[in-house]
């Protein structure tokens, strides 16, 4: 395993685009923002796979799963589609982490590129992916647990970089995170707090701004379920069989336009604060522009 080789630089001009002093939020904020304004028809090209391939895949999800199928059929067809928009969302995110760090160091980089690299890495980053998401969903069952959570979730968090960049296996790049976050837990947790949130209401602003366009214009929307039974019927019967196909189609696709615009925001925020902390605990970037 070559750990790190990604970050080495090539040429020194590629040293000066690298921030040498540890970054406070403002900063990630602004990184965050500026980095995808500047660079996106990059992250255009990415998140266009999610869009297609995701739209695609809720197509057919809405026209398997009718009132009319079995009810064992439509679970089938919700769990094949489940696992399908998991695998997009790993592969996109993936090329996403790699774009914002090859962005970061300078280095040149094209939709392709970084598909191809999250291609390669997918198993490793689908297997991060998994175990953090049953580790810490298996501690946040119980009301005991949620600390332990929130805790292990964030000192766990930055494994993304470390796979797609330094090279590292699933559970080294776990470690690696952990290495990076110890000492600084609090911080960390504010910052990816704050990235949580402002993503979050951004993709709450937008889609309830569009919601409110679609129906002046008169798309209709789904009913909100009333008992629990057609909550769990909601799972795995679309709804474009109570407002048609075409209002379905039109407010998917906004849906996915909504989330596939906010994506690359959170993967660049993440990846900032993980090249912060290897400033601040390994003098990234500092030590790097002395020695070279």
């Amino acid at each position: 395993m070559q750990e790190y080789n990604e970050l080495e630089p090539t040429n020194n001009n590629q040293i000066e685009t690298q921030p040498s002093q540890p970054m406070v939020f403002t900063d990630i904020l602004d990184g965050m923002f500026s980095l995808y304004g500047r660079h996106f028809r990059l992250f255009f090209g990415i998140i266009a796979v999610y869009l297609v391939l995701g739209f695609a895949i809720d197509q057919i999800s809405a026209f398997l799963s009718t009132d009319d199928a079995l009810f064992a059929t439509n679970i089938l067809v919700s769990v094949f589609t489940g696992i399908c928009r998991v695998v997009v969302i790993i592969l996109v995110s993936a090329a996403l982490t790699y774009a914002s760090a090859r962005i970061y160091l300078g280095r040149a980089i094209t939709p392709g590129d970084a598909l191809q690299q999250a291609q390669h890495h997918f198993w490793t980053y689908f297997g991060a992916v998994f175990f953090w998401s049953l580790a810490v969903g298996g501690m946040a069952v119980t009301i005991i647990g949620i600390p332990f959570a929130i805790y292990f979730g964030v000192r766990w968090g930055l494994y993304g970089v470390p796979i797609m960049i330094e090279g590292s296996r699933a559970r080294n790049a776990l470690r690696r995170s952990t290495e990076l976050v110890r000492g600084a837990w609090l911080r960390v947790f504010a910052i990816t707090l704050l990235i949580t949130v402002i993503t979050f209401m951004l993709a709450f602003i937008l889609t309830a701004a569009f919601d409110y366009v679609l129906s002046s214009v008169g798309v209709p929307e789904a009913e909100e379920p009333t008992t629990f039974l057609e909550n769990i019927r909601r799972l795995f019967i679309s709804d474009v069989n109570e407002i048609g196909w075409s209002a379905y189609t039109v407010r998917s696709f906004v849906q996915l336009c909504i989330t596939a615009f906010i994506m690359p925001i959170e993967r660049i925020g993440f990846t900032l604060l993980y090249f912060d902390q290897r400033i601040r605990k390994e003098g990234f970037g500092v030590a790097r522009q002395v020695t070279d």
